[in-house]
């Protein structure tokens, strides 16, 4: 087995589970999920020799599965003449929400209104548990970039009154 296959394979064992439940969180589809997931390291084969450093692959193969997630996204969009809910497709998300903790259907139905530039960075965050160094490496933007979207996310979050209602009544 060469070098970079071997260093592919190792990335896969590593990091395809994480990278599969990335673009199911953004996608909410397991099959396209699993797609993403394997075009993701078919794209890492191609290119691992540009990989410098071992320690930038686990940033770099999210910026390549979350590329690659958003462009679905975009393409589904086109498909669908721009429709700007993905609707039902989010139920099975919000299953995976509420084992990880969010439970709440008002938080998930009021991450779902977020636009995808900032729910992204907030399931990159509070449901992958990545820093937001590498989120702004995922996502090819700044560190503060990452910064201010999550906090506008937050910002936004709050002012949710579907929250503060069910906030409430616990």
């Amino acid at each position: 087995m060469t070098d970079t296959a071997e260093r592919l394979e190792g990335w896969v064992r590593q990091h395809q589970p994480v990278v599969y439940r990335a673009a199911w969180l953004i996608l909410r589809d397991e099959a396209a999920a699993e797609d993403v997931a394997q075009e993701t390291f078919i794209r890492a084969y191609g290119s691992a020799d540009r990989l410098d450093d071992e320690a930038d692959a686990r940033p770099w193969l999210y910026r390549i599965a979350v590329n690659l997630a958003l462009n679905r996204i975009r393409s589904r969009r086109r498909e669908e003449r721009a429709v700007t809910r993905l609707g039902p497709r989010l139920a099975r998300w919000e299953d995976a929400a509420s084992e990880r903790g969010a439970g709440d259907d008002s938080i998930a139905e009021a991450l779902r209104r977020l636009p995808d530039r900032l729910r992204v960075p907030v399931i990159l965050r509070y449901y992958l548990d990545l820093p937001e160094k590498e989120i702004a490496r995922a996502l090819g933007v700044r560190p503060g970039t990452t910064k201010s979207r999550l906090h506008e996310a937050r910002r936004l979050l709050a002012a949710d009154h579907s929250i503060a209602a069910a906030a409430g009544k616990g």
